[in-house]
C-alpha cells in the first residue's frame, strides 16, 4: 500500500494535527496491516509477534491522538478509516478500525483466525483500560455479531460473540467487579441480541448459558468459557452466580452432558465450599470422583466420544484430580479399570475405542514408574497390537500410543526402568497358554521396545534389570494346569498331562533363550559407552560373566549360612543383659549364585547357550582397554584388561580355578553338571603358571609374558568343552613355555647350534597349538590367537611365518585326494561286506552269463575312469569299478553292456532280482553323495582355516607397518607364489591384505633390512609382471586368473618396495684397500641421491623390458602396471624415458603410438618428478621434441594423432617456459632449445598450418610458435595480409550500404512530396463539384488509377535498375568472378531494400488517401444536407 503525503494548513479555530505527526500517522497503515495478516498465522510465534507490534503501534498513535483530530483526519482519508454507527470519538482512527476489523474477523472461517483475532483483542483491552469500557466493547461486539443472521450466517455470528466475551475475560478486566444482579432474567424479558451491559459478569453468564442452550455445537466452548470466568472469581462471587447455573443442572445423571460434567469438577476443585449433594440431585458421595459415583459416569464419560477425533477436556479435568491423590478420590488404576478398560474397550463403538487409545497417549507420560504396568490393561494391549496392522482403522491413533512409549521414557530413568521391566515381563509369559494368562504383546513387539529402551538406561537401572532377568532365568515355570480334571477318561486326562509338560518344557527353554538374548543386548549396548561408564560397570560385568559361566557347567548348592557374633562389648560400658546374638551374614552375588536353585532343570542346550553368550560377552570386551595410560612410555596398555591392568579372562579363569578346586574337596560346594575324567590336574598347572607370570610382571610386562598369560587363561576357560583335548594342548603348551622362558643350556661344547636354529623349535609347538584351536568353530578364539600372535611379532622367527605360508600355499584338491584313497580303501573293504546278492543267485547268474564280459572291458572302463578323476578332481561324477563289474557280473543278461546289443536280447528281471538291483543302486548313490557332502565339509574347512592363518599374517603384518624388519620383505615372494595353488577367495584375501596394510608402508630403520637384497627381491617381481600374460581367451581361464593375482599382488608389492628404497638413503661409498683381489680395492659407485638405496640400472632395465612388452596388444598387463607405476613414481620413469623415445620413433601402428603419447604426457604433466632443478626435464627436453618432429613431417599421421603429437609438444614447451619463469633466467626458450631445433620446430608447425583444414590444430601449432617466440614467419604474415583484406572489404561493404540509404531516403522523401500535392489537387476539386466527389464509384475509379500510376512508375523504375545492374555484373564477372560475385549479392540487397522502401510508401499512400477519403465524406454529408434545404 504506497503512502501519500497531505498538506494540512490551520483553520481559524486553530485546532490542527502537525504535518509531520500527521504524515507519520498515515505511514503507519502498512505496519497495521501487516499484522493482520500475520495474527491470522498458524506460526504461533508469528502471530504472538504480530499482536505485540500492532500493541506498541497503537499505543504511539493513541499517546498522540486527541478527539479533534477526527474532522481532519477522517476528511484526509475517508475511505480507510470508515465510521460506524458505535463509533468512539476517544479512539484513534486506527484504534476503531482495528477493534472493527478484529471483532468483524471473529465470524472468519479461516484457520487460527479466530484464535489470533481474539488474542489481539484480549490484548488491546488489556492495555487501553481508560480508553475502552467494557460495556461500550459488548454494544460493538453485538452490533458486529447480530445473533439474528442479519449480517452474517448464524453459526459466524454466534461463535464470533463466543469468541469476542472470550476476549473480554481474559483480558483479565473482570476481577474486582461487583455482582448486583442476583437472579437470572426471566425468559419473557431476555434481549438475546442485545443484552443490557451494565453488569458485565451477569451479562456474560447469561449470554454464554443462552448460547449454550440453543445447539449442541456453541455447548462445550460456552462451558468453557464459563469456566475460564469462575476461575477469575472469589468464592463469595460465585455464591451469587449459582442460581443462574442451577437451572441448568438436570435431575437425573442419565441427562448429564461431559460438558456439564466437566463445568461441575472444576466447580468443586476451584470453589472447597460447594457442597455437591445438596446443590445438585442422586449422588452417593460428595466427591464426584469418588469410587461409588464411578458407576454413575460411565455413559457421561462414553458420551465425550462425540466430539471425536478431538479429545473433550473432561478427561485432562478428571487426570489432573486424580494424579492429586485425593483420599476421597478413587485411584487412578479404578479409574482406568471402570471407566476406560470396561467402559470404553468393550464397547463396539470404534470411536470410544479410538478414545481409549488417545487417552492411553495422554496418560502414560502422567502417571508414577509403579503405574505404568496398570495402564498396559489387558484390552489396552489388544488394541496396541491390532492397531499396528496397517489395514486397521486404528493404525493412526495406534500409532501415536506407541510413540508414547519412547516419549515416556525419557522423563526419568525410573520411567524408562518400569518400560523396561514390563515389556520383559509380557515378552517371556508371551508364549504361555492364553487361557491362564492375561492378554500380551507379541514377542517380537517386545523385544523391540526393549532394544530401544536399554540404549540409555544408567547404571543403576542396568543393574535392577540385569537381577531381574537372572531371577527370571532362575525362577521361570510353567503355571498351566492340567484343563482336563473333569475329564472321565484317564487315557485322555494323560495325553493332556504329556501335552501339558511338552508345553512347559518349550516354554522355559523359551523363556531362558530370551534372557540370554537379552544379556546379549545388553553387553553390545554397554560396550558402546565411554571409558569412565565402563569402569563403574566393572563388576556389574563381572558378576554377569560369573553367571554365564557358571550356568554353562555347574549345579547349584544348598545355603549354609555362617553366623558371626556381636563384637565384644568395651570397657566401662554396661553390660548387656542378654546373650549375644550372632548378627545374620549378608549374600554376596556368589552366594546366590552358588545357592539359587532353579525351579526347573536347565538343560544341555541352555547351558551350551550360556556359554556361547558367555564368549560373546568376554569378546566384546577384549576389544576394550580400560587401565589408564601411564606416563612412562616404555609400559604399554593391552586390549581386555580392566582398570587395575588385569585381564578379564584372567579374573575368569581364577573363578573357574576356584570352583573346580573346592568342588572337588567339598562336596557342599558346588558341582559341576557333567563328569570330568580329567580332573582338575590340568587346570591345577595352568594355573601355577599363571600365578608366577603374573608375580613376574609386577615389576614391569614383558609381551612374551603377557602373550603366554592370555593363552594359558582362555585355554583354561575352554577346558570343559573338551577337557581330553585341552589337556593335551596344555602339556604341549607348557613345554613351550619352558623352553622359550628358560632355555637349559646345551651340554656338547664342540657344536654349537645358534639361537636362531633353537628358537623355532618351541615357536613351532606353540604355532601348531594356535593353528588347532583356530580350527575350532569359536570365534572368540579366532580373535585371543590375532592378538597373541601380535603380541609375540617381536619374537617370531621367518620359520614360523613360513610354515604358515607353507600351509595356505598347500593345495586344497591335493589334501582331498589324499582323504579320498583312504575312503576308497575303507569302501573296498565294504563292498566286500556288504553281499546282497545270494550265492546260488550268483551261481544262476554265472551259468546265464555271456562270454563276450570279459576282465577287459572292466580294466577299459576302470582306466576311463581314472583319467576322467585326474582331468576334474572337484566333479566327483564317477562311480567306483569294482561295483560296476560286480553288477554286471550278476545283472548282465538284464544290461546292454555294449553299443551293438538290443532290447530285443535282454531278459526281463524276476522281481526279486529288480528289488535287489534297486537295492544295490540305492546304496551306491547314498556312498557317492556322502563322499560329495564331506569332499565339501572339508574343502570349506580347508579354506576357512586358510583365511584365518591369513588372519595372523595380516596381524604380524600390521604390528610392523610403520617401521617393516626383513620378514615382511621375505614372506613377498611366499605369498605371491601363494595364489596359484588355490581357491580364489584366498587369492582375493591376499590382494585385500597388500592393498589395505602393504601399501601403507612408507620406510624403515630397521638394520635388518638389507638394500640389496630388496632390489633383488624388486627384480624377481619385475620377472613376474613380465611372465603374467592375460590373453582374454576362454581355454586358460585358470592359469590366468593365477597371473592376474600374481601380477597384482607384484605390483603392490613393486610400489612398497621401491617407495622404501627411495627413503633409504644410499650408503657412503668407503674404499676398502684389499690384498687378495684388486676389485675389491675399488671405490664402489653409488646412486644419485635422488633415488635413494634404489639400483637405477638395475630397476631402468627391468622397466626398459615393461616398456618393450606395451606394444603387445595381446597381453594388457604390462601397460596397466606402467600407466599405474608412471602415475605413482613419475621420478624414477625419467630413467628410461630414453626407451619410450626410441618407441616413438620406430614405426608403430595407431593404437601403440597412442598408448606411448598418453604415458609420455603424464610423465611431463607431473612438475614434481623434474627433479632437483628440474634436470631430468631439461636434460631431456630436446630429445623428446625433437623425436616427436620426426613423425609429423612423415605426412602419414592421422588427424587425431596429429592433435596427440602437439599436445605433447605444448606441454613441454610450456612447462620450460614455467621453468625458466621460475628460476629469473634471462635467456629465452629458442636459445635454451638452440637454432637446429627451434628451426626444425618452425618448420614442422608451419607446414603443419598449411596443409591441415582442421581448426584445432592450426591453432595449437600457432599457440607453440607464439610459446617459442617465433612470430616472424609466414604464418603470421599470411595472417596479417587477410585481416587487411577482410578489413578492405568491409570498409567498401559500409560505404556501399550507406550511399543506398542515402538515395532511398532521397526517393521515398520525393514521393512524399509528390502525393502531397496530388491530394491538395484533389481536395480542390472535391469542393467545387460535390455531386462527383459524392459518387463512390467514381471515387474508387479515380483511387486505382492514382495506385495503377505509381505502381507504373516503380517498375519502370526498377527494371531500370536490374539492366543496368546485370550489364554491371557481365563485366566485372570478366574482370575477377570472386570479388564481383560479392558485390552483385550485395547490390541485390541494396535493391530489394529500395524495393521494400517504394513497398512502404506505397502504403503510405494509401493510407493517407483513406484518411482523404473519410474526411471528404464527411466535409460533402453537410453540403448535401444544405443543398436539400
Amino acid at each position: 500500500m504506497t503512502t501519500s503525503t497531505v498538506e494540512v494548513t490551520t483553520n481559524n479555530n486553530g485546532v490542527v494535527t502537525p504535518l509531520d505527526e500527521l504524515n507519520i500517522e498515515i505511514k503507519k497503515k502498512d505496519a497495521i496491516l501487516q499484522c493482520f495478516y500475520d495474527i491470522a498465522s498458524m506460526d504461533n510465534e508469528t502471530r504472538l509477534q504480530s499482536i505485540t507490534t500492532l500493541v506498541q503501534t497503537l499505543e504511539e498513535i493513541q499517546s498522540i491522538f486527541k478527539p479533534e483530530d477526527h474532522k481532519d483526519i477522517s476528511r484526509i482519508v475517508p475511505k480507510i478509516i470508515e465510521k460506524s454507527e458505535v463509533f468512539n470519538s476517544n479512539l484513534s482512527p486506527e484504534l476503531n478500525y482495528t477493534l472493527k476489523r478484529l471483532v468483524v474477523g471473529l465470524a472468519s472461517t479461516r484457520d487460527s483466525a479466530r484464535i489470533g483475532f481474539s488474542m489481539a483483542l484480549s490484548e488491546i483491552l488489556h492495555s487501553f483500560k481508560k480508553e475502552i469500557e467494557l460495556s461500550w466493547f459488548f454494544d460493538f461486539l453485538a452490533f458486529h455479531m447480530d445473533l439474528s443472521g442479519k449480517n452474517l450466517s448464524e453459526k459466524e455470528s454466534h461463535f464470533g460473540r463466543l469468541f469476542g466475551m472470550m476476549s473480554i475475560i481474559r483480558s483479565s478486566r473482570l476481577e474486582g467487579l461487583p455482582i448486583v444482579q442476583t437472579q437470572p432474567s426471566k425468559s419473557i424479558n431476555y434481549d438475546f441480541n442485545h443484552p443490557p451491559s451494565e453488569n458485565m459478569i451477569e451479562c456474560i453468564v447469561e449470554q454464554l448459558l443462552y448460547i449454550s442452550k440453543k445447539r449442541s455445537v456453541y455447548s462445550e466452548l460456552s462451558f468453557e468459557i464459563l469456566s475460564s470466568l469462575f476461575e477469575q472469581l472469589s468464592d463469595s462471587n460465585f455464591d451469587k452466580l449459582w442460581p443462574f447455573i442451577k437451572p441448568i443442572v438436570p435431575q437425573s445423571h442419565d441427562e448429564y452432558t461431559p460438558d456439564l460434567l466437566s463445568l461441575l469438577l472444576l466447580i468443586s476443585k476451584k470453589f472447597k465450599k460447594f457442597n455437591l449433594i445438596k446443590q445438585t440431585v442422586g449422588w452417593k458421595h460428595p466427591s464426584i470422583l469418588n469410587l461409588s459415583n464411578l458407576v454413575l459416569l460411565k455413559n457421561v464419560f462414553g458420551d465425550s466420544c462425540k466430539s471425536h477425533p478431538r479429545v473433550h477436556k473432561v478427561w485432562r479435568i478428571t487426570f489432573e484430580i486424580l494424579l492429586a491423590d485425593h483420599e476421597e478420590n478413587a485411584t487412578l488404576v479404578e479409574f482406568w479399570r471402570y471407566i476406560v478398560e470396561d467402559n470404553l474397550f468393550k464397547s463396539t463403538s470404534m470411536n470410544k475405542k479410538y478414545l481409549g487409545l488417545q487417552l492411553f497417549e495422554m496418560l502414560l507420560p502422567l502417571v508414577h514408574p509403579e503405574s505404568i504396568s496398570d495402564i498396559f490393561s489387558e484390552n489396552v494391549i489388544v488394541n496396541l497390537s491390532e492397531s499396528l496392522k496397517p489395514t486397521s482403522s486404528l493404525h493412526e491413533v495406534g500409532s501415536l500410543a506407541f510413540q508414547s512409549i519412547p516419549k515416556t521414557a525419557e522423563i526419568s530413568s525410573q520411567h524408562r526402568l518400569a518400560l523396561v521391566l514390563f515389556f520383559s515381563n509380557n515378552s517371556h509369559h508371551h508364549q504361555q497358554h492364553q487361557q491362564h494368562q492375561q492378554q500380551k504383546f507379541e514377542q517380537s513387539i517386545s523385544v523391540d521396545v526393549i532394544n530401544e529402551l536399554i540404549k540409555d538406561l544408567d547404571e543403576d537401572s542396568i543393574k535392577i534389570y540385569l537381577n531381574s532377568l537372572y531371577k527370571i532365568f532362575i525362577e521361570v515355570t510353567s503355571s498351566s494346569k492340567s484343563s482336563s480334571q473333569n475329564n472321565s477318561d484317564e487315557d485322555d486326562m494323560v495325553i493332556d498331562e504329556m501335552n501339558n509338560e511338552e508345553g512347559s518344557e518349550k516354554y522355559i527353554e523359551s523363556t531362558r533363550h530370551w534372557v540370554l538374548s537379552q544379556i546379549g543386548h545388553i553387553s553390545k549396548d554397554l560396550v558402546k559407552r565411554p571409558t569412565e561408564s565402563l569402569i563403574k560397570l566393572q563388576p556389574m560385568l563381572l558378576e554377569l560373566l560369573q553367571f554365564l559361566y557358571f550356568h554353562s557347567y555347574y549345579l547349584t548348592c544348598e545355603w549354609k549360612p555362617v553366623a558371626t557374633p556381636q563384637p565384644p562389648v568395651a570397657k566401662g560400658k554396661k553390660k548387656a543383659t542378654a546373650a549375644a546374638i550372632p548378627v545374620a551374614p549378608v549374600k554376596t552375588f556368589a552366594d546366590e549364585l552358588f545357592t539359587n536353585k532353579p525351579k526347573s532343570e536347565i538343560s544341555q542346550s541352555i547351558r551350551d547357550q550360556c556359554f556361547i553368550r558367555f564368549c560373546s560377552v568376554l569378546e566384546e570386551l577384549s576389544y576394550l582397554t580400560l587401565e589408564p595410560k601411564k606416563s612412562d612410555s616404555t609400559s604399554s596398555s593391552y586390549e581386555g584388561s580392566m582398570s587395575n591392568g588385569e585381564f578379564w579372562a584372567s579374573k575368569l579363569a581364577s573363578f573357574q580355578y576356584d570352583l573346580l578346586k573346592k568342588g572337588s574337596t567339598d562336596q557342599s560346594r558346588p558341582q559341576l553338571a557333567n563328569f570330568v575324567p580329567m580332573g582338575i590336574k590340568p587346570i591345577d598347572r595352568i594355573m601355577k603358571i599363571v600365578q608366577s607370570i603374573q608375580t613376574k610382571q609386577k615389576e614391569k610386562k614383558l609381551n612374551q609374558l603377557v602373550g603366554f598369560e592370555l593363552l594359558f587363561v582362555h585355554v583354561s576357560l575352554h577346558y570343559l568343552t573338551d577337557p581330553q583335548e585341552i589337556s593335551e594342548m596344555i602339556d604341549d603348551l607348557t613345554s613351550a613355555f619352558e623352553e622359550l622362558t628358560n632355555p637349559q643350556p646345551t651340554k656338547s661344547t664342540k657344536k654349537r647350534s645358534t639361537p636362531e636354529q633353537e628358537k623355532p623349535q618351541p615357536f613351532m609347538v606353540l604355532l601348531d597349538v594356535l593353528i588347532s584351536l583356530l580350527d575350532k568353530p569359536i570365534h572368540i578364539l579366532r580373535t585371543i590367537i590375532k592378538q597373541i600372535f601380535s603380541i609375540f611379532a617381536d619374537n617370531i622367527s621367518f620359520q614360523v611365518l613360513e610354515h604358515i605360508l607353507t600351509m595356505i600355499k598347500a593345495p586344497t584338491d591335493e589334501l582331498f585326494n589324499g582323504l579320498e584313497g583312504e575312503e576308497d580303501g575303507d569302501d573296498e573293504d565294504d563292498d566286500d561286506e556288504f553281499k546282497p546278492i545270494s550265492p546260488e543267485e550268483l551261481k544262476q547268474s554265472k551259468e546265464n552269463q555271456d562270454d563276450e564280459d570279459s576282465d577287459e572291458e572292466d580294466e577299459e572302463e576302470e582306466e576311463e575312469e581314472e583319467e576322467e578323476e585326474e582331468e576334474d578332481s572337484d566333479d566327483d561324477n564317477t562311480v567306483n569299478p569294482e561295483l560296476v563289474a560286480r553288477l554286471k557280473q550278476t545283472m548282465g543278461k538284464h544290461l546292454l553292456l555294449d553299443e551293438d546289443d538290443e532290447d530285443e536280447d535282454l531278459l526281463e528281471p524276476t522281481e526279486e532280482e529288480a528289488n535287489m538291483m534297486d537295492n544295490y543302486l540305492k546304496e551306491v548313490f547314498k556312498n557317492k553323495k556322502e563322499k560329495k557332502s564331506n569332499f565339501q565339509d572339508i574343502k570349506t574347512q580347508t579354506i576357512n582355516l586358510k583365511s584365518r592363518l591369513i588372519d595372523l599374517l595380516e596381524s604380524y603384518v600390521k604390528k610392523f607397518i610403520n617401521n617393516p624388519n626383513e620378514y615382511i620383505f621375505k614372506m613377498i615372494p611366499l605369498m605371491i607364489e601363494a595364489t596359484s595353488f588355490d581357491e580364489p577367495s584366498i587369492s582375493n584375501r591376499f590382494i585385500s591384505l597388500f592393498k589395505n596394510k602393504f601399501s601403507q608402508i612408507r620406510s624403515t630403520t630397521d638394520k635388518s633390512v638389507n638394500v640389496q637384497e630388496l632390489n633383488q627381491l624388486l627384480s624377481s617381481l619385475f620377472d613376474t609382471i613380465l611372465t603374467s600374460k592375460h590373453t582374454g581367451s576362454s581355454k586358460d581361464k585358470e592359469q590366468q586368473n593365477n597371473n592376474s593375482s600374481a601380477y597384482i599382488l607384484s605390483g603392490h608389492a613393486i610400489y612398497m618396495v621401491v617407495r622404501v628404497l627411495l627413503s633409504i638413503k644410499p650408503p657412503v661409498a668407503v674404499p676398502t684397500p684389499s690384498k687378495k683381489s684388486k676389485k675389491s680395492s675399488e671405490t664402489p659407485v653409488t646412486t644419485p641421491s635422488e633415488y635413494g638405496s634404489l639400483d637405477i640400472k638395475l630397476f631402468s632395465s627391468k622397466l626398459d623390458l615393461i616398456i618393450e612388452c606395451l606394444l603387445d596388444r595381446n597381453n594388457i598387463v604390462p601397460s596397466r602396471f606402467f600407466a599405474e607405476f608412471a602415475q605413482r613414481f613419475p621420478t624414477v620413469i625419467w630413467a628410461s624415458i630414453k626407451k619410450v623415445i626410441a618407441i616413438i620413433e620406430s614405426p608403430q601402428n595407431d593404437y601403440n603410438t597412442k598408448k606411448i603419447l598418453d604415458v609420455l604426457s603424464s610423465i611431463v604433466k607431473k612438475k614434481d618428478s623434474y627433479g632437483v632443478d628440474a634436470k631430468n626435464f631439461i636434460n631431456n627436453a630436446s630429445d623428446i621434441l625433437e623425436t616427436l618432429c620426426k613423425p609429423l613431417n612423415a605426412k602419414k599421421l592421422k588427424p587425431n594423432l596429429i592433435v596427440d603429437h602437439l599436445n605433447v609438444i605444448n606441454q613441454i614447451v610450456f612447462s620450460y617456459l614455467q621453468i625458466i619463469k621460475t628460476n629469473n633466467d634471462t635467456t629465452s626458450l629458442s636459445n635454451k632449445l638452440g637454432s637446429e631445433l627451434c628451426k626444425l620446430l618452425e618448420k614442422t608447425l608451419c607446414n603443419l598450418y598449411k596443409l591441415n583444414t582442421k581448426q584445432n590444430i592450426k591453432d595449437t601449432s600457432k599457440k607453440i610458435l607464439l610459446s617459442l617466440g617465433l612470430e616472424n614467419n609466414q604464418i603470421f604474415e599470411l595472417e596479417k595480409q587477410k585481416k587487411l583484406e577482410k578489413q578492405q572489404k568491409k570498409d567498401n561493404q559500409q560505404k556501399e550500404r550507406q550511399s543506398n540509404k542515402e538515395k532511398s531516403k532521397q526517393e521515398i522523401i520525393e514521393r512524399i512530396e509528390q502525393s502531397k500535392q496530388e491530394r491538395k489537387n484533389k481536395s480542390t476539386d472535391s469542393k467545387v463539384d460535390n455531386k462527383n466527389k459524392s459518387r463512390p464509384k467514381k471515387k474508387i475509379e479515380d483511387d486505382m488509377e492514382v495506385v495503377d500510376d505509381i505502381f507504373e512508375d516503380d517498375n519502370s523504375k526498377k527494371n531500370i535498375k536490374k539492366d543496368s545492374n546485370n550489364n554491371n555484373n557481365n563485366n566485372n564477372n570478366n574482370n575477377n568472378n570472386k570479388k564481383e560475385t560479392t558485390k552483385s549479392t550485395s547490390d541485390k540487397k541494396s535493391t530489394d531494400k529500395k524495393e521494400n522502401s517504394v513497398t512502404k510508401s506505397t502504403t503510405d499512400k494509401k493510407s493517407t488517401d483513406k484518411k482523404e477519403k473519410l474526411t471528404t465524406k464527411e466535409d460533402s454529408q453537410p453540403m448535401k444536407k444544405k443543398q436539400k434545404k
